[in-house]
């Protein structure tokens, strides 16, 4: 049984009821098409004005594609994502668009919708012949919203960037997407993530048919090394993002400029482990990144933790951020821009290269530890003026100046 409550427009002060009106029959029984029946509900809520379409616990099947009108929440009984079998709780199992990336999203959301509380399960995707299908949650417009979401294994998460939008909110979600985590751009104005936590486990621990386990598990960290990107983020106005984190992704975090530009943002909290690429820069707006208490980690496969692109030509800014793990180099900056490193703690870097390479802009580095006796720091001819103060070096400063700009040394000293 489903029912959708719909707030009755009352006068300004009024105490506001939710009222339950004209329940709809669902099968949930997870071998019935229920798009209908549900696209039903959530069109009928979006005619009166908004309300809440309360899904009821069951497996709720999903052949085609479903849209979220303005004012209009699709809601779960989950308060929190989770990772469990899908028998229980409310699961929306996909089934539409199986084979192509291109096509109409799962959900797509309208002007102050949101969806909350799911499960969502694509119960015919292997981790060992994985196959394409278009966004789980697409959004336009402003306030769109996702709140308390476990995206067990899509192979598109998020998106939030075809087209405009403005103030999105994605708050409690969980889950291992394939290709694509969260895509955010075109937006002008403010969006947040919150909690958003990307790990395998939330497949391979849910006790479905498809559980990737054993020989399947390595290939879908094998996939997951060689295809995902995490966290994609072109154009966004002001971006907070708190308390993200993925494991095993090709790239954790891409700050790219699309055709509307580049971000800038305060970024707290945030962590790659076992990536590829745990942070890659392209390009930033002026203002720039504000990355603060994150903490990367990159794979074997990992040249460099952090790398930002020639193309780089605005402000990147990390304090208090940590390093470790069996990568080969920890920073590699070209391009024009500015890269602040202040009060970092580089732990592990690969013998005979630097663990900060600098080859081109500026560089600030300050109050940062490096915790082995290998070469630190090197600046190559391009760069154009470097900062480096008050660090602790292992072993005394091993510093390569190929730069013909101006480089400041001063009050570094020795870690014994």
């Amino acid at each position: 049984m489903l029912t959708f409550l719909v707030a009755s427009a009352l006068p300004f002060g009024a105490v506001c009821r939710a009222a339950s009106v004209n329940p709809v029959d669902l099968k949930a029984d997870g071998q019935t098409d229920d798009t209908g029946a549900l696209q039903a509900a959530l069109n009928r809520a979006g005619q009166t004005g908004g309300g809440v379409v309360q899904l009821p616990v069951g497996q709720i099947r999903i052949e085609g594609n479903l849209t979220v009108p303005p004012g209009v929440t699709l809601e779960g009984v989950w308060e929190g994502p989770h990772y469990s079998s899908p028998e229980v709780g409310t699961t929306l199992l996909a089934y539409g668009g199986r084979g192509s990336a291109e096509g109409p999203p799962l959900i797509m959301l309208e002007t102050n919708s949101t969806v909350r509380g799911v499960t969502i399960y694509y119960p015919e995707q292997q981790a060992d012949d994985v196959q394409p299908y278009p966004w789980t949650i697409q959004g336009r417009g402003t306030h769109l919203n996702v709140i308390d979401v476990t995206l067990l294994n899509p192979y598109m998460g998020i998106d939030f960037g075809t087209y405009p939008h403005e103030m999105h909110y994605i708050r409690n979600v969980y889950g291992i997407p394939l290709k694509i985590g969260v895509h955010l751009d075109k937006c002008t104005d403010i969006g947040r993530v919150e909690n958003v936590h990307f790990n395998p486990n939330s497949w391979t621990r849910s006790n479905t048919p498809t559980s990737p386990t054993g020989e399947k598990g390595a290939k879908l960290v094998e996939y997951m090394q060689n295809n995902l990107v995490a966290f994609e983020i072109g154009r966004s106005d002001w971006e907070f993002m708190t308390n993200t984190f993925v494991w095993g992704a090709k790239v954790g975090y891409r700050f790219y400029k699309s055709d509307n530009g580049p971000t800038n943002g305060n970024f707290l909290g945030i962590a790659a482990d076992w990536c590829v690429v745990p942070l890659l820069v392209e390009g930033t707006q002026e203002p720039g990144l504000l990355i603060t208490n994150g903490e990367f980690v990159g794979s074997p496969a990992c040249e460099s933790v952090v790398r930002i692109e020639p193309t780089h030509a605005g402000v990147v800014q990390l304090s208090n951020c940590s390093f470790w793990g069996p990568h080969k180099q920890i920073v590699h900056a070209e391009g024009t821009g500015t890269v602040s490193l202040s009060q970092c703690n580089f732990c592990q870097w690969a013998n005979g290269v630097p663990a900060v390479e600098v080859l081109g802009g500026a560089l600030m580095l300050q109050a940062s530890r490096f915790g082995q006796g290998k070469p630190h720091v090197r600046l190559g001819p391009d760069v154009k003026s470097a900062v480096i103060m008050g660090n602790s070096f292992r072993g005394g400063p091993q510093i390569a100046n190929e730069s013909q700009g101006d480089v400041q040394l001063l009050g570094n000293v020795t870690l014994r």
